[in-house]
């Protein structure tokens, strides 16, 4: 034996410690192989479970509605700026701040399917001030347009879906585009057509209506919100 190879004191039959050691070292990497692969959802875990996006606004039925609409469990939120110099991603408090100003500088939450790259947002859900609502309407909904007992005006269609409530807020700046109103408008941008699952009206309204409801908390208007925890039945049906 030469004197550089002296250090190695270990003790017992050569043959059988690298035999051991060929043995663990085919068991850590098969291992680590089966690991990668044992998830039908693999390279999907990218994103953020329902319950996580829109900053914590979707509530457990809302996190359901969304899944079924997207066929998804995993969903990834637009980055960057937006032309206030805030995050894109969705705040409850930019979005309170920013009810009075013109639409570019309004916190939205645009939600994409994780490992989608066609680059068009699955739904994209934002707020205003206004200091007026549409009609209400009680007459039996169509397939086209279903209108909900919710707020002082709910109505989804194939394009989206609107959701007025009854929130007292003041502009916060002199230059703001809408000054001080009555109400709140939630506004979701999601095509019927792009859509799973068999109640794709009324999962649109679940989510928009559990978004409403964390915006008029967090505007401190819940009393008079009039938004219920539960999505109640079509007007008319």
């Amino acid at each position: 034996m030469k004197k550089g190879q002296g250090m190695r004191r270990i003790k017992g039959p050569p043959a059988r410690i690298n035999a051991l050691a060929i043995i663990a070292a085919a068991i850590f990497v098969t291992g680590c192989s089966n690991n990668s692969d044992d998830s039908d959802t693999a390279g999907q875990d990218t994103g953020a479970p329902a319950g996580k996006v829109c900053d914590g606004t979707l509530d457990p039925t809302a996190s359901a509605a969304l899944r079924r609409l997207a066929g998804s469990d995993r969903f990834d939120e637009l980055t960057g700026t937006n032309e206030a110099g805030e995050p894109n991603t969705f705040s409850l408090a930019r979005s309170v701040k920013h009810l009075h100003d013109e639409y570019t500088k309004r916190s939205a939450c645009r939600l994409y399917k994780s490992g989608d790259n066609s680059g068009q947002p699955l739904l994209e859900v934002r707020f205003s001030a206004s200091s007026n609502h549409p009609s209400v309407s009680t007459k039996a909904s169509s397939n086209a347009r279903v209108s909900y007992p919710l707020g002082v005006y709910a109505l989804v269609g194939s394009s989206g879906a609107d959701l007025f409530f009854r929130c007292p807020t003041k502009a916060t700046t002199d230059n703001a585009s809408v000054g001080d109103t009555n109400y709140v408008k939630a506004e979701m941008s999601a095509i019927a057509d792009n859509m799973r699952g068999n109640s794709v009206n009324k999962d649109r309204m679940v989510v928009l209506n559990s978004m409403a409801k964390a915006i008029a908390e967090a505007a401190g208007c819940a009393s008079t919100a009039a938004l219920p925890t539960q999505v109640p039945t079509a007007n008319g049906n």
